[in-house]
This record gives structure tokens, sequence and C-alpha cells, in this order.
């Protein structure tokens, strides 16, 4: 069995209260297409500075792929699905493909060898407003990586499993031992091939401590406890929130919520003054990411060994937006 890394904060999809119309929007057991080509050479590394004169370019690329790991790719890509390599190398990968469709939020998390054969997978599904929808995308998820990787007869197992209910537990196949988690509006699946051990993920941290960005925050006027706030507008907020280990920060978040428009307003400005103060190789290609993605949907990606997730909730008087920018974690 693959080995367990725990090394994350910050990257679970949220379990959300169930509600809303129960019918599917699409059948649980269709067969996704087949794949898409993806062979684009791996991008090299940049070394970006914080002189913000010349940022780099905000894309996620995706290294090269074969056998399993591109026909999983192509078949989620064409299911919808967004993908990004956190880090792709002569002895292996490790990919991720995100979704996000109205209220549902789903990723598959794979890594696979340098022939293509996938060693480890985390599917995770989540809708808080219709609970097959949550099922549906799993199980595209779920068909579009097991089918070849897997088996038809092992994916079986596991949608037997979900639609009987089981709960929590594991499922065993002739691939490897799956751990199944269902909470209705939420399911997640991990496992990984027998035999294989999974790839180490990239150790990340920006330059500065928690203590100095604290320190950074004040002085540019906020109030500072667990998190960094400022108030906006009438009723509203920015915040910002670091984690750090014995070095530097680890994870980050960056908040606003309030009035649509202040909150509108309110996201450049706590992203820029997050920004400011962190120090690191990383910081401009991570500001320039998220200054492409400034459309208001949510998306996700990885980008220079850092997992970045934009998400939000919308509303005529209130709304809410969240960047989190943390090390990646993988469990099987």
């Amino acid at each position: 069995m693959i080995g367990v890394v725990l090394i994350g904060l910050l990257v679970i999809l949220g379990i959300r209260a169930l509600g809303g119309d129960d019918d599917p929007t699409a059948d649980p057991t269709a067969d996704p297409t087949t794949s898409t080509s993806i062979d684009q050479p791996t991008a090299a590394p940049s070394s970006p500075s914080d002189d913000e004169s010349s940022p780099p370019a905000a894309s996620a690329e995706l290294g090269n792929a074969t056998g399993q790991a591109k026909t999983a790719t192509g078949k989620l890509q064409q299911a919808g699905f967004v993908c990004s390599d956190l880090f792709n190398t002569p002895q292996g990968a490790h990919r991720g493909c995100f979704k996000y469709s109205g209220a549902t939020q789903a990723e598959a998390v794979f890594q696979f060898q340098s022939d293509g054969t996938v060693i480890g997978v985390q599917i995770r599904s989540s809708d808080n407003d219709n609970v097959n929808n949550a099922a549906v995308t799993f199980d595209a998820a779920l068909q579009a990586v097991g089918n070849d990787t897997f088996g038809g007869s092992e994916v079986a197992k596991i949608q037997q499993a979900v639609k009987t209910g089981q709960k929590t537990g594991k499922v065993g196949s002739t691939w490897g031992e799956f751990d199944l988690r269902n909470d209705g509006d939420s399911l997640r699946l991990s496992g990984g091939k027998s035999g294989s051990e999974s790839l180490d993920l990239p150790r990340k941290e920006f330059d500065t401590t928690e203590a100095a960005l604290t320190a950074g925050l004040k002085a540019k006027g906020y109030e500072c406890s667990s998190s960094c706030r400022k108030k906006i507008g009438d009723y509203g907020s920015q915040s910002i929130f670091g984690i750090g280990s014995s070095g530097g920060i680890r994870s980050l978040s960056m908040r606003a919520s309030g009035d649509p428009q202040d909150v509108k307003t309110a996201m450049p400005a706590v992203t820029a003054d997050a920004f400011a103060v962190l120090k690191g190789s990383d910081v401009a290609v991570l500001k320039a990411w998220i200054a492409a993605r400034s459309d208001g949907k949510s998306h996700a990606g990885y980008v220079s060994g850092w997992r970045i997730e934009i998400t939000g909730d919308s509303g005529d008087s209130f709304s809410s937006q969240n960047i989190d920018v943390s090390y990646e974690s993988f469990y099987v």
C-alpha cells in the first residue's frame, strides 16, 4: 500500500449542509469519453523575483504523461475538469484535476510513474444543494480514472459500495485497497496501488514568518489576533491568515465578505496587502495566477509547487470570496 503523506492544511473540500432538489443532472453510470492528447513537454521551473515590473506567465503547466495517466487526464478534461501538475519529473508526477459547477466542487488527484502507471488516487466531490449531483460528479471522476487504471470490475465494486450507502470503510480490489467516506453530499475515495510507494511532495514555505506577517499587516492598518482583519463597508471585513512552521509561512488565506460591491473592491486590495508583506521567489507567479482568474468564479490548480483555490458565494446583499494558498496533502 501507498504510505500516508500528511503535510497539508486547508485542502479538504467543505462538507456542507444538505438541501435542494435531488434530481441528478447526468447519468452516473455513463462512461466518460475518450482522452485527448496532453504530451506537452514539462515547463522548466522558473525562479521569479519579487520585482513586479516583469511578472511571469500566469499558467499552470501539464507535463508529459503516457498510458493510464494520459487516458485519465484526457477523460477528466472532457468531463470539465481543469488539470495541472504539482510536479512532473523523470521519476513520476503528481497531477490534480479540479472542477467547479454551480454548488458542485470536485477533484481527482493522482500520482503516476514515468511510464504513466497510476500508483495513487484521491477523488472527492461535494454539493451542498443537490446530493445526486455530488454522486454524479464523483462517479464521472471515478470512471475517468478507474476504468483503465483499476479495471471496470473494480470500479463496479466501488460504485456498489456507494449505491448501497456504505458510509466509511475499506473497499478491496485487485489493484489495491481503497478508503471510502460517504457523507451524502460529500464523497471521498483514496487508495494506492499494491506494492508501490507514494512520491514525496515538495515542502513549500515563504521566507516570511508568522510574526513578520503580523507586523507587516499591522503597519497597513489591520487589527491582528488569530488573523489580521480590516472592516470594509457597513458590515463587511477583509482578513489575512497565515500559518507557518518553525520557519516561514506555509499556508495563507485571504478573504473578504460583506456587500457584494465592497467584496469586489476588497479582494484585489487584500491580495495586494498579503503579497506586499510576503517574501519569496514564488510571490510574483502566484500573484499573476490569481490576477488572471479575477472573474469572480471558482478556480483551483498547482502553481510553482503550491496549491491555490479561489472560492466564494454571492448573493444580492451578501457575498464572500476566499483565496487559499497552501502546500498539498495526499492521503492514500
